[in-house]
């Protein structure tokens, strides 16, 4: 009996400890994927900002050639 109770007490362990590892396993992925996530979302805000600027640059410019031909 005394065998038994070791063995399944052994398992157990074996058990929680592959448990625990697979959750930490789970864990690093999700960082590493939400990390990547991250680095997208700002790699596409800043190209956002990039292509607000130059929207801005070439409204300017038509406004300018505009008001040019005014006052021709």
């Amino acid at each position: 009996m005394q065998t038994n109770n070791r063995q399944e007490k052994m398992q157990t362990n074996k058990n929680t400890l592959a448990d625990e590892a697979f959750d930490m396993a789970n864990s690093i992925n999700n960082v590493s994927r939400t990390a990547n996530l991250y680095g997208k979302l700002f790699a596409l805000k800043d190209m956002q900002i990039y292509l607000l600027k130059e929207e801005k640059k070439i409204k300017d410019e038509i406004e300018t050639i505009e008001k040019g031909k005014t006052n021709e």
